[in-house]
């Protein structure tokens, strides 16, 4: 009977020690401190084509200069570059790519970069120059996408939402490749090119699935779209620092001008700029009266 009761008295001891080593204790508001210290005053913002940078100059920076800070913003002709400009500290933080991007990106090439506030975002659309609709495709026409593996797999969604194709089910739809592709009625051509010239190959192919900042950027009107896409969350464009950085009360500051009352009403203005943009469902989360209050 001592023996039973030892080992019983042992086995409790063994399960309490793996119970306490299994908790998971999360961080609460009160973990947090508001950073005192401005440790950056003039912020180098990377952006590339299209209306991510205006956003920041109109909507962010009012309440950022109201705490001091000035902006630089510098501008990138491609979608590597502000990523690897973000990781070797020649920039504080850049606009213009939307999770999926990021996260296949810094993964692909070892950065040490993360987003910090998501903000809203236009579409991908379908547009041609030659056709007024989805239903007029003729069979065997040429379509340009986006090459780069994340944004390659989104226009193939925005394809299959539009009718035009058939991927694989079996494949999660932000891995999705050409090889992926099961049914294609019309037997399209489809061509994978940089995203920057997508506008400019309406001039040769059929049709094109464009990036929203370049569509933007080059006048397409989006009314006269074939197609636009319904963005799903990993689509949404974000504000990203470096990892090091996520702590830095630029970065938490940042976070509160995106829930300002400014930046609200630049983006919901009917007669903006910014009325197409799909709104996250964090848009009208914490008011920035409140956000210093909550750390």
């Amino acid at each position: 009977m001592k023996y039973f009761f030892l080992f019983f008295a042992f086995s409790f001891i063994l399960f309490s020690a793996c119970q306490e080593r299994e908790r998971i204790i999360l961080p609460v508001a009160a973990d947090y401190e508001y950073p005192p210290i401005i440790e950056i005053k003039n912020i180098r913002v990377g952006v590339v084509t299209g209306p991510y940078g205006d956003m920041f100059t109109r909507g962010i920076m009012p309440s950022l200069e109201k705490l001091g800070y000035t902006a630089e913003l510098i501008n990138y002709d491609d979608f590597a570059k502000p990523n690897f400009a973000l990781a070797h500290n020649e920039i504080d933080l850049n606009i213009f790519q939307h999770y999926s991007y990021l996260n296949t990106f810094k993964f692909e090439h070892d950065l040490a970069i993360s987003a910090i506030t998501e903000i809203p975002t236009i579409s991908m659309g379908i547009f041609s120059y030659k056709y007024r609709s989805i239903d007029s495709l003729a069979r065997g026409i040429t379509v340009t996408i986006p090459n780069d593996p994340s944004n390659l797999a989104r226009s193939l969604v925005v394809l299959e939402s539009a009718g035009i194709i058939t991927l694989n089910p079996y494949i999660e739809k932000p891995k999705v490749t050409l090889a992926d592709i099961i049914k294609n009625p019309l037997n399209i051509r489809i061509v994978p090119i940089t995203a920057h010239d997508l506008v400019e190959s309406l001039n040769i192919y059929d049709l094109s699935v464009i990036n929203g900042n370049y569509a933007l950027s080059s006048g397409l009107n989006y009314s006269l779209a074939l197609y636009n896409e319904v963005l799903a969350a990993n689509y949404m464009i974000v504000v990203a620092v470096k990892t090091e950085d996520l702590d830095k009360r630029f970065a938490r500051d940042i976070i509160g001008a995106v829930h300002s009352p400014v930046f609200r009403d630049i983006i919901t203005d009917p007669e903006g700029s910014f009325k197409e943009f799909q709104k996250p469902r964090s848009f009208y989360d914490i008011p920035f009266e409140n956000w210093r209050n909550k750390f």
